[in-house]
């Protein structure tokens, strides 16, 4: 997986993302929620260590979610490893403007607003959110909890295009509003680069078995994966690298 990156407008992200989710205890994880807040919320170090496992695997990018704990883990992670990570940062839904300040000091490439401000704002709501975010970084667009009900706003312009969006995708339709099939021809019509989350259904699925589902579409050009150990990385981008090691990245 190192230097497997993608291009959108001329800006490389990395194909492959550690999610932070797991590190804020984030509900999709069920009965694994609270146990995962006790480990890392508000423990940075706890959670560079997980990061730095990753990075070590080849992972040189984080989807960041807007806390200053994960801030610090990032930055603990880069001063271990002497490299800086390329961010994806979220923004929202409190307030989305005074967490684009929170990054300052990282190397955010694209700025997503949260799915519980994307999939309730209205298009100039997130119109000038965009054209805000843009004037920071260079790239800018939605995470989404309803893909096919952003989709379709998209269609229909009632929302400003992206530069990019991330949306859950995975074999069981976990989280989802619709079917994988339907997403992605959606996808695929829209002509959108997309990031899929919740790819491995938030543990219902195995690794090999939820990327080898997601990736036969070729429609996403990057995952977030939430990772919470150094065992845990290593089964998980383990197989996604030997994966990739047969087919390459379906769609590139």
């Amino acid at each position: 997986m190192r230097n497997s990156w993608f291009e959108v407008s001329g800006v490389r992200l990395p194909r492959v993302l550690v999610g932070t989710s797991p590190f804020i205890g984030a509900g999709q994880f069920g009965a694994r929620s609270y146990a995962y807040y006790r480990a890392f919320y508000n423990r940075p170090e706890r959670v560079a260590e997980v990061i730095s496992a990753c990075v070590e695997l080849g992972v040189m990018g984080v989807q960041a979610l807007p806390y200053e704990f994960i801030v610090k883990a990032i930055k603990l992670a880069q001063a271990e490893h002497g490299l800086e990570l390329v961010v994806v940062a979220t923004i929202g839904p409190e307030d989305p403007l005074g967490d684009l300040e929170l990054y300052e000091g990282l190397d955010v490439r694209a700025v997503l607003t949260h799915g519980a401000l994307t999939d309730v704002a209205s298009g100039p709501e997130l119109e000038a959110l965009l054209e805000m975010a843009r004037e920071t970084v260079p790239l800018a667009g939605y995470v989404t909890h309803e893909p096919m009900g952003a989709l379709k706003r998209l269609e229909a312009g009632e929302l400003p295009r992206p530069d990019l969006i991330m949306l859950p995708f995975n074999k069981l339709g976990y989280l989802m509003d619709a079917s994988p099939i339907e997403i992605a021809e959606t996808l695929r019509h829209l002509g959108l680069p997309a990031i899929g989350k919740k790819v491995l259904a938030a543990g219902r699925l195995g690794p090999r078995e939820a990327f080898e589902f997601a990736l036969r579409f070729g429609v996403l050009s990057g995952l977030a994966i939430g990772i919470v150990s150094r065992r845990e990385a290593e089964e998980t981008f383990g197989a996604l690298a030997s994966i990739l090691a047969i087919t390459g990245w379906p769609g590139a």
